[in-house]
């Protein structure tokens, strides 16, 4: 963004410069129409937006909202919902027309800041919350000093700073429809790739997702422990079980988001295969919709709230938020 302050416009950006060619030139020229692609996208977008409203409005509910990790997956699957229509339904769009950037570089550009921001952003937020999450079982007093009250819109506010500086300082990427994802290198200039180069999108990629799923193991097994050290003869079968579940949870997650990340490091530098490409753009899909498929599945205070305002529940006395305080840890890790 700092370069379209520097030069006036856009389209006055040396680097994005594309007078060469009229719009449907540089379409014809570069772009594949992919209109399947294009409209599976769209509708994958859309779906998982719609899911994220009626989970909302559970997290949203006065009783949850005063938990520290409810704030965080509030701000979480927002994040989501805006990075869904980068990734989901303006892409669908650009691959139904076939577009490259300078058939829509305005949209593309836009789009491309958002995207990289809400993906770098998203990714602290994770790291926010299963900080919170361990904190909370291992050391509760430094949990309340950090996360207490206000004190989590302030941690937020941390997330909200570090996607807004790569909005703002960094090289958006900018969609081709001949590989069907994201590139910083808008391919309008022959053997220029290293000029586009992001290198804080690498940082986040490989440290921020890497140090966010060694919290996650590290939570596993806190939260192992504390099961063993609760269960007696009876039920440390079933004790063991959930452990399992929860750190099979989390691996999925960490594996969706690590390859995402790894893909796209490798495929802005050298040239890799169309399916792999295809591979990492899915990862990056799905690691802003599966929070709401697992919310859906694994957390039971968000379940049951849809379930009571749909009626098929009715509403228990007292908090069943404060009696599930490990699931809302089952979230992605971005």
């Amino acid at each position: 963004m700092n370069n379209i302050f520097a030069y006036g416009s856009i389209s006055k950006i040396p680097l994005y410069d594309c007078s060469a060619l009229t719009p449907e030139e540089w379409s014809v020229r570069d772009g594949v129409r992919r209109p399947l692609y294009g409209i599976a996208d769209m509708t994958y977008g859309m779906i998982f937006n719609l899911l994220y409203i009626p989970i909302l409005s559970v997290l949203f509910e006065k009783e949850n909202r005063k938990m520290s990790c409810y704030k965080i997956m509030i701000f979480l699957a927002i994040v989501d919902m805006l990075a869904l229509w980068v990734n989901s339904i303006v892409t669908g769009f650009l691959a139904f027309e076939g577009a490259v950037y300078c058939s829509y570089p305005y949209l593309t550009y836009i789009a491309g800041m958002a995207g990289l921001g809400l993906w770098c952003c998203s990714c602290v937020i994770a790291m926010s919350l299963v900080l919170n999450r361990l904190l909370d079982l291992t050391y509760p007093e430094l949990g309340s000093l950090m996360f207490e009250g206000n004190r989590t819109f302030l941690m937020l506010s941390i997330s909200f700073v570090y996607g807004i500086y790569f909005v703002v300082f960094t090289p958006p990427v900018v969609f081709s429809s001949k590989y069907h994802t994201w590139f910083f290198d808008p391919m309008i200039f022959v053997n220029r790739t290293q000029e586009y180069a992001n290198i804080p999108h690498g940082f986040n990629n490989i440290l921020v997702v890497s140090v966010t799923c060694l919290l996650y193991v590290s939570f596993c097994f806190v939260l192992g422990r504390k099961f063993r050290a609760a269960s007696d003869g009876n039920t440390a079968s079933k004790s063991n079980k959930m452990s399992t579940q929860i750190f099979l949870q989390s691996a999925m997650i960490c594996a969706i988001n690590q390859v995402a990340s790894i893909i796209y490091v490798i495929m802005n530098f050298i040239d890799v295969p169309f399916w792999l490409i295809i591979v990492g753009h899915s990862m990056w899909q799905f690691g802003h919709g599966a929070p709401a498929l697992i919310y859906l599945s694994f957390n039971k205070t968000i379940r049951n709230g849809l379930l009571r305002k749909l009626g098929f529940k009715r509403q228990k006395v007292g908090s069943a938020a404060l009696k599930e305080s490990n699931s809302a840890a089952f979230t992605k890790t971005n």
